[in-house]
């Protein structure tokens, strides 16, 4: 699936989108990773939302964005409520989605020039 290109050059933006390979600008993702608009990281060990922790939510909030965007894969599954509440406890929002979902909304709230982070988790291939 591709996207829409972004007014801004200098923001990551998802550029294509296919089940386990993401491309932000020129970059190439298979692996879980999160971005901002100014940031990316490509080693976020979160293969499977059954397996999410604090510890990788805590990595997420660091970024100080406004919300969170979490693709679980190809499908929306929701995490333990604490996760939620822990992201509320800190004035951030958390929105949970299929990763295709979550690229395209994030897109939209980079272009609008909000704070907002993207991780997607990418299940590795077996």
């Amino acid at each position: 699936m591709k996207f829409t290109e972004h007014r801004d050059s200098n923001v990551f933006a998802v550029k294509h989108y296919e089940p386990n390979l993401v491309k932000v600008n020129q970059l190439t993702f298979t692996k879980s990773f999160f971005i901002t608009q100014f940031s990316t990281e490509s080693h976020w060990p979160c293969e499977n939302i059954q397996h999410l922790t604090l510890e990788q939510v805590d990595q997420l909030l660091d970024s100080k964005s406004e919300v969170i965007i979490l693709g679980t894969g190809e499908k929306q599954v929701f995490p333990d409520p604490k996760f939620f509440a822990h992201c509320a406890a800190k004035g951030v929002g958390l929105e949970v989605m299929a990763n295709d979902a979550a690229c395209r909304t994030y897109n939209v709230l980079t272009s609008e020039d909000r704070e907002v982070l993207l991780a997607l988790i990418l299940e590795p291939n077996t």
